[in-house]
């Protein structure tokens, strides 16, 4: 088992095992943040002592995520991971380190063990930001994700539309994409300037440990971004008032999450908008006190359906090209493309490209590297190539359409990841098979448009319109 301490402000404590440090000062951290902008841009030198220990674990989490391999597991995959996390209000994480830890391993597919101290230090706490453009904290009502993906610049215009007031937060997790989403948010703001809305977006960069000299390989995968991310929409909440919501909007189908394979149930996609992983959520923030609710408005909708209801909307024509729901958007660079771009081939790619193909958008931007054809697979056909995803598709196609009529079957993928209620799971069963649907669409597209082959790869012979 990992043992790692997460040290705040120095703070003296016996710690055995990996060490990561949260200073007072960036340069003498290693794990850089500016996160205390989330409440200085208000003039505020703190947030709730509970908002804060909510803020270093999301913080602890997603270093550890990042900087422990899955390698080192039995399995390549489940770390057992012991996390000494400095807080606050300790009696209340307490109460709730059992659902938090089930919360943790259910998003990361880990074994989290969360050890906590109790700490008397502020993070941050030294100074207010007197040269920001202060906020008005009453004009905002809401705050919700804003990564730059297609369903976030979507759920982005339905705040809009309904006459909210949104705080829009994003990660700064690559610096290739910062830009890219403000341009988005721009002209968001641009088309609705009868409305308060405003966007913000904090980094977290964890380094090697402090105590440990040879390079740290670290993790790829990183399922607890999404974690840190609420953590710091949750703070934003708090400061705006009581029951704020914090919005995360994001299509159905990729929320549910069934494994495009047997064998792909591990980092194919997240978990974050999963019901299973929101309820858990919802109720260790309701347990501690925090009376910010996390939702998804887009959960019973599936991705071409949150398309079709803004596709009339100017501001989405003009810019729906700009959105990046890419895995991997900076790696275009690698084929003489100036990143970020979404490379049209990985898993998120050809859900969007099936999302906008069904609503008649047919000049989306990739990488023209690629084309959706047989001989696309052929190339790239070895394990965790370029062509992995498309043939998991691929795969879940030709198997839904094989076991389309066998209810219990369909309901049995969509019970894999996690428990749903009766209401749960008869609204993800429609998601899940017209997703299908929108998938089969844009494959029949690419027969007519790219060279086919995939049909005939994969031995599937019905058509979108035998499916309807």
């Amino acid at each position: 088992m990992s043992n790692i301490w997460i040290v705040k402000n120095e703070q003296e404590v016996d710690a055995q095992g990996v060490t990561f440090n949260l200073s007072s000062k960036n340069n003498k951290s290693n794990i850089k943040t500016d996160i205390e902008n989330l409440w200085r841009m208000f003039r505020l030198e703190n947030v709730s002592p509970i908002i804060e220990d909510f803020l270093i674990i999301g913080m602890a989490v997603f270093t550890v995520d990042k900087k422990i391999s899955r390698k080192s597991s039995t399995d390549g995959w489940s770390r057992e991971l012991n996390v000494h996390i400095p807080v606050l209000e300790i009696q209340k994480w307490l109460s709730v380190k059992t659902k938090l830890e089930k919360t943790l391993s259910f998003l990361s597919g880990d074994y989290w063990n969360l050890s906590f101290y109790a700490t008397e230090e502020r993070f941050r706490g030294d100074k207010i930001n007197k040269d920001y453009s202060v906020k008005n904290r009453v004009s905002f009502d809401c705050v919700s994700l804003f990564s730059g993906g297609l369903d976030s610049f979507c759920g982005a215009l339905r705040l809009m539309n309904e006459k909210m007031n949104p705080l829009f937060l994003g990660f700064k997790e690559y610096s290739l994409l910062i830009k890219r989403q403000q341009d988005l948010f721009k002209s968001i703001q641009e088309a609705y300037d009868q409305q308060n809305s405003d966007f913000v977006q904090f980094s977290v960069t964890p380094s090697k440990p402090v105590n440990i000299n040879e390079s740290v390989v670290g993790e790829s995968t990183s399922r607890s971004r999404s974690f840190l991310f609420i953590t710091g929409a949750v703070a934003v909440a708090s400061v705006l008032g009581d029951n704020t919501p914090v919005f995360i909007p994001e299509n159905g189908f990729i929320g549910i999450n069934v494994p495009l394979t047997q064998s792909r149930s591990g980092s194919c996609s997240t978990r974050t908008t999963h019901p299973y992983f929101i309820k858990l959520l919802n109720e260790v923030l309701d347990e501690i006190g925090v009376t910010h609710q996390v939702k998804n408005f887009y959960s019973a909708k599936t991705k071409g359906e949150i398309v079709a209801e803004h596709k009339n909307n100017v501001v989405f024509q003009k810019q729906f090209k700009e959105t990046l729901s890419c895995s991997h958007p900076c790696q275009g660079r690698y084929d003489g493309v100036s990143p970020p771009v979404n490379c049209g081939y990985c898993y998120p790619c050809l859900i969007r490209r099936a999302s906008l193909i069904v609503n008649n958008f047919f000049d989306d931007r990739y990488n023209p590297n690629y084309t959706l054809n047989r001989s696309f697979i052929e190339k790239h056909n070895i394990l965790d190539g370029k062509a992995s995803d498309l043939k998991a598709v691929l795969f879940t196609m030709k198997r839904y359409v094989e076991k389309r009529h066998d209810q219990s079957f369909v309901r049995k993928l969509l019970r894999i990841q996690g428990p749903l209620t009766n209401e749960e799971l008869n609204s993800y069963e429609r998601v899940y098979r017209e997703s299908l649907k929108e998938i089969l669409q844009m494959i029949d597209y690419e027969e007519v448009t790219n060279g086919g082959g995939l049909k005939n790869y994969m031995d599937l012979k019905e058509s979108y319109e035998e499916l309807c």
